[in-house]
């Protein structure tokens, strides 16, 4: 997988110096990293430094294609990823102050060598809803990733979605996408069978207006005409989270290959959607757009640079459009991430599993009361903008 040559380079990139020799490396597999689009392993070096005789060892992250897929699409979505480590994300973390991003010290199409995050602390949250001081780790994050997209921009006089667009392609909300239409028709069915919808005025406004306004979700995946862009990672729910030892730093986010060139609102209403409850959400929305706008304000500040910030006004005008995004995702990704993994095969996942969720809600309570949840939340939307 990796030769000498490679691991020497490797070495010198992770060193940022050529004064170091390789010994020799060792790549194991690393079975307690568990991903959809990568098989995991550990990279160790033995090595030594210019002019000295001890010996040193250097662990790292190794993120690879997957050896045994099913499923062709993984690869581009792999090799999107593997791009973005390799250019863009590696110019944007030097336009900040924060970090927010594991350094990338070698990339290949079919692989990544990270730094290994774990050995420094950083840590996954342990559950799915992510505690206050969590959050506001994650919002420093975001909006210093949000803040070097800006910078890079007005540095390089380049538009990112312009420039960049034809590898920043979407790969999860599309109407071509099956594992997402199939969530949207398995939503619909939850949401037509909820009791507090049986009345004939609920069932056929289910049945005629709900997926449409549903389907507003694709415009909203696309670069807007309407708000700023800029760089976002359009995935950051708590298990591509990582947070330091310190309860005040910030949160490294991993995982990239669903990037896209969209309005801050989409990733700050996925933060707030994917980590919270409904009800802590209501609590926490405000502090934490607030939260985000002034750490964005203070990273360009850094810089020189506060007049590009996004005006606080269309933050909250697009965060609001963009709640419908927040909450359809949300409902449509528990049919996934909430089910047991037996569930989840090719069937399930691209033809329909209306039924299998349906079944489910009714021997799971602890399922059925989330999914609700969602699709009281998509119900509730949908009914304030049908006539939007």
């Amino acid at each position: 997988m990796l030769c000498h040559r490679e691991c020497q380079q490797i070495l010198e990139n992770a060193q940022r110096s050529a004064g170091v020799k390789l010994l020799d490396f060792r790549l194991a597999r690393d079975l307690s990293a568990i991903g959809y689009l990568g098989d995991y392993y550990a990279l160790t070096l033995r090595y030594r430094q210019e002019e000295e005789e001890s010996i040193r060892e250097m662990e790292l992250f190794v993120k690879a294609m997957p050896q045994q897929s099913a499923e062709l699409a993984k690869e581009s979505i792999f090799q999107k990823e593997s791009w973005l480590y390799d250019t863009l994300l590696r110019k944007l973390q030097v336009l900040s102050n924060v970090k927010w991003s594991p350094d990338c010290v070698y990339s290949r199409k079919d692989l990544m060598v990270l730094e290994h995050i774990k050995l420094k602390g950083f840590r996954a949250a342990g559950s799915a809803e992510l505690s206050k001081e969590f959050m506001k780790q994650l919002i420093k994050s975001v909006a210093a990733f949000h803040s070097a997209s800006l910078v890079y921009e007005h540095q390089t006089k380049t538009n990112i979605g312009q420039t960049y667009g034809d590898n920043l392609l979407e790969i999860t909300v599309a109407s071509e996408i099956a594992w997402f239409t199939t969530g949207l028709s398995a939503v619909l069915a939850v949401v037509r069978s909820l009791s507090q919808y049986q009345g004939n005025r609920e069932q056929s406004f289910i049945d005629t207006k709900l997926l449409a306004i549903m389907e507003r979700i694709y415009e909203q995946a696309a670069p807007s005409t309407k708000y700023r862009n800029v760089l976002c990672h359009r995935d950051l729910w708590a298990g591509n989270i990582f947070f330091p030892p310190e309860n005040s730093g910030p949160a490294l986010l991993i995982d990239f290959q669903t990037c896209r060139y969209a309005p801050p609102a989409s990733d700050l209403n996925f933060c707030l959607y994917m980590n919270l409850s409904s009800s802590k959400r209501k609590q926490m929305e405000s502090k934490a757009i607030d939260l985000y706008h002034r750490h964005l304000l203070k990273n360009l500040s850094d810089f020189g640079l506060e007049e590009l910030a996004i005006s606080k006004s269309e933050l909250l005008e697009s965060y609001e459009e963009f709640r419908l995004f927040g909450v359809v995702y949300r409902a449509v990704a528990a049919t996934i991430v909430k089910v047991p993994a037996d569930f989840v095969t090719n069937d399930f996942k691209y033809v329909d599993r209306s039924k299998v969720i349906l079944s489910h809600m009714k021997t799971n309570p602890e399922f059925a009361t989330y999914m609700e949840e969602c699709c009281v939340d998509v119900m509730e939307m949908a009914l304030a903008r049908a006539n939007v």
